[in-house]
């Protein structure tokens, strides 16, 4: 069984699977590849970033440590739980292009199509989701696994453990670039969520200033993410971008501002690089911090190509992806 599974770009809309409200996604053009032949026992190898690494049922072999957490899950479900795996592909891990949660679905995938059993969207993603977050103690919402598992543009609805995934139609270009040094995931979602949840001292105004900076960002984070819906619905382009520009103007001077674990002068710098090279928005795209970072652009625009060499100069990954989807 031979299983792609793309990482994505959050549009517009970060935080907003766990704080609740709404958020668009697209798929990226790098994918994790798993390959799965039955077995009576699981195990895994893989090649990451040139890495050699194997599992065989005993420790930590850092990503492969998602091996027995989706076998696990699928065996709580009745599932088939075991197979010989192989894992490679081009999308690189810790970049804030969700390798963990595109790693999960496609073992999820491949293990359970080894099995001779076909797992549905939805089921493919609440796996990987219930692996990464209750087996690995990874704290990450759903938007990544829905994302990877539906492989296509989408607006995304949260409350609770519940969610909505509606298919959108995009025509677009990013120039997208990643930091080469990794940024604080676990801290900057720790800080967000301590926060978001009013985790103060009575009396404590800057705590308190902080908990209204937070709440009123995701917010402001979901109400662009409906905006640039319905921009891409009209094939407005420069109102999406808008609306990429906003989330950033909010990142930088409502989080960035009042609370130290979310500075991120790379990305500061990036940003301006990309609208100095033509995009039409240009934002963070993930967790937040000097991670990674999107410019968009019209379809055959020359300038993307300007925004990446811009990106480059700056140090980062960068490169150049389409999203093309009708609905």
């Amino acid at each position: 069984m031979n299983v792609a599974v793309p990482g994505r770009l959050c549009l517009v809309g970060e935080h907003n699977d766990w704080a609740g409200g709404a958020s668009i996604v697209v798929p990226l053009d790098r994918h994790v590849r798993c390959r799965a032949t039955a077995s009576p026992r699981l195990t895994a190898t893989a090649v990451i970033e040139g890495r050699h690494l194997a599992w065989g049922g005993e420790g930590d072999a850092g990503p492969l440590r998602f091996v027995p957490a989706v076998g696990a899950e699928l065996a709580a479900r009745g599932l088939p739980s075991t197979a010989t795996v192989h894992l490679d592909g081009d999308l690189p891990p810790g970049r804030g292009f969700s390798s963990s949660a595109a790693t999960c679905v496609a073992l999820a995938r491949a293990i359970a199509g080894a099995g001779g059993i076909s797992l549905d969207v939805a089921t493919a993603a609440e796996v990987a989701y219930r692996a990464e977050r209750e087996r690995c103690g990874v704290n990450c919402g759903r938007l990544d696994p829905v994302a990877c598992a539906h492989g296509m543009p989408l607006f995304l609805r949260f409350s609770g453990d519940a969610y909505d995934a509606e298919p959108i139609a995009a025509h677009l270009v990013l120039a997208v670039g990643s930091f080469r040094s990794p940024r604080d995931t676990v801290g900057i979602l720790a800080v967000l969520g301590r926060y978001q949840r009013g985790e103060v001292k009575v009396r404590d105004w800057e705590a308190v200033r902080r908990v209204g900076a937070v709440r009123g960002a995701l917010e402001g984070f979901g109400e662009q993410a409906r905006h640039a819906r319905d921009a891409l619905a009209a094939s407005d382009l420069r109102a999406v971008g808008a609306s990429m520009d906003v989330c950033q103007s909010i990142y930088e001077e409502e989080l960035a501002a009042c609370l130290p674990e979310l500075r991120a002068p790379g990305l500061h710098r990036a940003v301006r690089a990309l609208r100095a090279a033509g995009a039409l928005g240009a934002k963070f795209s993930g967790a937040g911090g000097d991670g990674s970072v999107i410019g968009l652009y019209k379809p055959g625009d020359l300038r993307a190509v300007e925004g990446v060499a811009a990106l480059d100069a700056l140090g980062l990954d960068a490169f150049v992806t389409e999203v093309w989807c009708t609905v």
